[in-house]
């Protein structure tokens, strides 16, 4: 077993106990939605909203979408639904049986742009950005999507293996630009909604290399103990005009949910 693999095991231990261990305070009749760390923001305003209308609550594990799906498949994460972003992790999901494409789900649409501190300016393409930045931040495509979009972009320009060399991996796109923003990386590439959310960095380059289409999926885990509750904050995000004014002003789409899933 590689080291890397020795290290990403040992880093799902350690998050899944913890998770079970903050679970455990909570009520019984709360949900546990594992969410896709780019939607971190937006999806606690729209549980507050939920809240607010129906007098019902929900809890939430945010992280790397495929760690999430791997804690939950392999290591009995104690998830109610889940809220990920690309294919990999629903189809971890569907191969454990705990998710069915004939489930009704709510899906968003995101894009990938490049980041750099908000006094730098804008870059052309990613063959630009790659000769002026000795380090850029991009996300681990081993245990988030975001890396693996990412990847997907240099490779279609054959700049894969150049920036990659120096780059800065991190769990997640948020943490991509965290690396931006307290200065260790030059550049970073991160979703687009997770850019227009901070004020220490801005977008220099929308990214036009090819990748696949993100598309976030979220609903319920088959069996889970309150996976009927999962599932109604779901609706109610998919039904509710004042929830998808939420995810339109932070910079998602909604599209008809698992249109690109393998």
């Amino acid at each position: 077993m590689s080291e890397i693999r020795l290290f990403r095991i040992i880093f799902l231990v350690i998050c899944i106990a913890s998770v079970v261990a903050c679970n455990g305070s909570g009520k019984d009749d709360v949900p546990l939605i594992f969410v896709a760390a780019s939607l971190s923001d937006v999806v606690g305003e729209a549980a507050d909203l939920y809240e607010a209308e129906t007098g019902n609550s929900v809890e939430f594990s945010f992280g790397g979408s495929i760690m999430l799906a791997n804690q939950i498949a392999e290591l009995g994460a104690p998830a109610d639904g889940f809220f990920f972003v690309g294919d990999n992790p629903v189809l971890i999901l569907r191969k454990a049986g705990m998710y069915s494409d004939n489930n009704s789900a709510i899906g968003l649409v995101n894009k990938l742009v490049a980041i750099a501190p908000s006094d730098h300016r804008s870059v052309t393409s990613l063959e630009e950005l790659v000769a002026e930045a000795p380090r850029v931040a991009l996300g681990d495509p081993g245990l988030a999507p975001v890396g693996i979009f990412t990847q997907k972009a240099f490779e279609s320009v054959d700049l894969w293996d150049d920036v990659s060399r120096d780059a800065i991996f991190a769990l997640d796109a948020r943490a991509a630009m965290a690396a931006v923003q307290s200065g260790n990386a030059d550049y970073g590439i991160v979703y687009k909604t997770d850019a227009i959310s901070s004020d220490a960095v801005s977008i220099v380059y929308e990214i036009q290399e090819s990748y696949p289409r993100i598309e976030y999926v979220g609903w319920k885990i088959t069996n889970a103990s309150q996976s009927d509750a999962a599932a109604d904050f779901f609706t109610f995000i998919a039904s509710s005009q004042k929830t998808r004014n939420l995810f339109g002003t932070a910079g998602f789409n909604f599209v008809s949910p698992g249109a690109n899933n393998p």
